[in-house]
């Protein structure tokens, strides 16, 4: 599939790099993804879901092909599942750390973009941007009501965090946390238009000190999407980020010109934490 793509990766002022990406695409049945693992406590965990979460949506997908059309489960309920088959397997393993995710996949005109954690998929509307998913932090209201009605807690040490502990509530892994910090996803599914030009997938080490329009509009002004990585990567750091940075830029512009719509349509919300 034509879909131009740059990738940037800052290990920052961290000691270690923790986070991973990946891309996969399958032509036949008009798939790409984009994806970012952002680790915490360690690498593993990131480059378990890298390698594992898509490769298991795509086995699960062909099988679902293969059953009746009415009684075949939709895309979003066989990524839930692939969200879960992963945190079941770092759990399984005895993995204490854990990574955030974020994909967006394009099937078609179609798209789904889904996220636990505090990582993002943004992606342009017209002149302006459109946040995909949602931070998952333990200090808004949903998220603490659910960590609380388990008997977990919210402690504020610098930023509110899970037990005190982790500043996130919704990741793969992070047996220890458990069933506190959630591996259910928040995806959004939807339409694409031609007004949707590039998309960008970033970690918590863009987000917390770049605007999604400001990151949105660094994107648009490179032709190549590798240099618009880099360069959002370069703000985040002229900014005062000191994590780990990595940033992915998709043009869409070639893949969304021939589409019939032109305004991106938001079709449902699925999140069951």
């Amino acid at each position: 599939m034509d879909i131009p793509r740059g990738i940037s990766e800052e290990i920052g002022f961290r000691r270690t790099m923790e986070d991973e990406h990946a891309f996969y695409e399958d032509p036949a049945r008009l798939f790409f993804s984009a994806e970012i693992y952002d680790g915490h406590g360690g690498r593993q965990p990131a480059q378990i879901a890298a390698q594992m979460l898509t490769p298991w949506f795509l086995r699960s997908w062909s099988r679902e092909r293969e059953r009746p059309p009415g009684e075949r489960r939709d895309e979003a309920d066989i990524l839930r599942e692939a969200y879960l088959a992963v945190d079941a397997h770092l759990v399984s393993r005895r993995v204490q750390a854990g990574t955030c995710a974020a994909q967006l996949y394009l099937i078609g005109e179609r798209f789904l973009a889904a996220n636990a954690g505090d990582s993002r998929v943004v992606i342009g509307t017209g002149q302006g941007a459109a946040v995909l998913t949602e931070d998952h932090k333990p200090d808004t209201r949903a998220e603490r009501s659910r960590v609380e009605a388990l008997g977990g807690s919210v402690v504020l040490l610098g930023v509110p965090r899970v037990e005190g502990i982790l500043a996130i509530s919704r990741a793969l892994g992070d047996a220890c946390l458990k069933p506190y910090v959630s591996a259910e996803p928040r995806i959004t599914e939807g339409v694409l238009g031609s007004e949707n030009d590039v998309a960008v997938l970033a970690c918590d080490g863009v987000w917390d000190v770049l605007s999604p329009g400001e990151v949105i509009d660094a994107a648009r002004q490179e032709r190549d999407p590798r240099k618009g990585a880099e360069g959002i990567s370069r703000m985040a750091l002229d900014r005062g980020s000191t994590d780990n940075i990595t940033v992915i830029v998709l043009d869409l512009r070639k893949y969304t010109s021939v589409l019939k719509n032109r305004k991106m349509v938001i079709q449902k919300v699925h999140d069951r934490a």
